[in-house]
């Protein structure tokens, strides 16, 4: 068995695609077998069932897997993220819509990284979350928000877009990157992207009809940055005393 990063498939057989991926990656894809002891970076791959489990007991991250998606969900920032002694997480919109998987990434990051605010990481994580499955993966904007009738509308075009087996398939990653003391969570989606940089640029206005989150994200984080024309969302958090 390496040493190096090995993703633990909880589902039967190891699909074609995960093997191919894995090894385009270099790393190795196995089997989970709870019981095998290597010295080795692990990340599971297994139903969201089982994400508490890919977050603690030794492993440096999990990924969820659906048999009805039709593309492999191993990624290269999730590599290199575990790689460089941080975490991850990939899942998908529908589940971090329903099941919040990102509560379990943060107690992961807070338990790894004891120093960083507890307040400061979760309510971070929360909106930037909300952001990249609202706004990335789903393409909805804030607007219908400002009334009752209009969160009403809001909430169906959600669920309208959710059933939608393509959305629902769409992933948002997690990673957690360690910068010294302090850390860099990186949030990612497979939106469309937006001009980031602009919104960065404008004054924070946490009291904003659109906008808030990245607003609060932007008071409680020590630094934020954006990647990939927008798709990804860098925050950093410094230790506290």
């Amino acid at each position: 068995m390496s040493a190096g990063t090995v993703i633990l498939f909880e589902g039967g057989r190891i699909p074609d695609s995960l093997a191919y991926r894995a090894a385009k990656l270099g790393v190795e894809a196995c089997p989970n077998v709870e019981f095998l002891d290597f010295p080795a970076t692990r990340v599971m791959m297994a139903p969201m069932s089982m994400v508490a489990m890919g977050l603690r007991n030794g492993f440096s991250g999990f990924i969820e897997y659906r048999p009805s998606d039709q593309m492999c969900p191993l990624n290269a920032d999730l590599v290199q993220a575990v790689e460089n002694g941080g975490l991850c997480l990939s899942a998908s919109t529908e589940s971090l819509l329903y099941n919040d998987p990102a509560h379990k990434f943060c107690e992961a990051v807070l338990a790894r990284f004891p120093k960083l605010d507890v307040m400061r990481v979760e309510l971070a994580v929360a909106e930037a979350c909300g952001n990249a499955v609202i706004h990335g993966n789903l393409g909805l904007a804030s607007d219908l928000r400002h009334s009752l009738a209009g969160l009403a509308e809001f909430n169906d075009r959600i669920a309208a877009r959710v059933a939608d087996p393509t959305m629902a398939a769409r992933r948002v990653r997690l990673t957690a990157w360690p910068m010294g003391e302090s850390v860099e969570i990186r949030v990612s989606d497979d939106g469309d992207g937006y001009d980031l940089d602009a919104e960065l640029a404008k004054p924070v206005d946490v009291v904003a009809k659109s906008g808030r989150g990245l607003g609060l994200i932007r008071k409680v984080s020590a630094a934020v940055r954006g990647l990939d024309g927008g798709r990804t969302l860098c925050m950093r958090f410094d230790p506290t005393d």
